[in-house]
């Protein structure tokens, strides 16, 4: 059974499998490191709920306000999960203030960047039957 993006059942079920063993691995090899248990549980969670709220977005009505909601859900998962990795790479790496720095503001051009794509509705995502407007020279 397929889908409505044309994915099959089985390959779903066996990426969230394969999402649950690495993160299983992960909390393993851990050693008991709460950080680490806690960062694997938040990006499983946060990438479980990100999955299904791509499925829900992708089957719900164009310009619905669940829809935007669920485009507002994306965005802030999204978000999140780069802040999450940005933080364990500050934590992991030992970095330097300028290097550090410079991750942070990475992570927040991603989120703003993410933020202008999915909700300049009028420039980038044109409503249905509205002309798209052609980026400046």
């Amino acid at each position: 059974m397929l889908l409505s993006g044309g994915f099959s059942w089985v390959y779903v079920a066996l990426l969230l499998a394969l999402l649950t063993f690495n993160s299983v691995m992960a909390v393993y090899h851990s050693m008991g490191d709460g950080a680490i248990v806690a960062f694997v549980a938040t990006s499983y969670a946060d990438l479980v709920l990100l999955f299904c709220c791509l499925w829900l977005y992708s089957r719900a009505a164009a310009g619905s306000a669940w829809r935007n909601r669920l485009k507002a859900s994306v965005w802030t998962l999204t978000t999140l999960l780069t802040f999450a990795f940005a933080y364990m790479v500050m934590g992991t790496a030992g970095l330097t203030l300028p290097v550090a720095l410079l991750v942070w503001f990475i992570a927040a051009a991603t989120g703003i960047g993410a933020f202008s794509a999915f909700f300049e509705q009028g420039r980038i995502n044109p409503a249905p039957g509205e002309p798209m407007l052609l980026p400046p020279v």
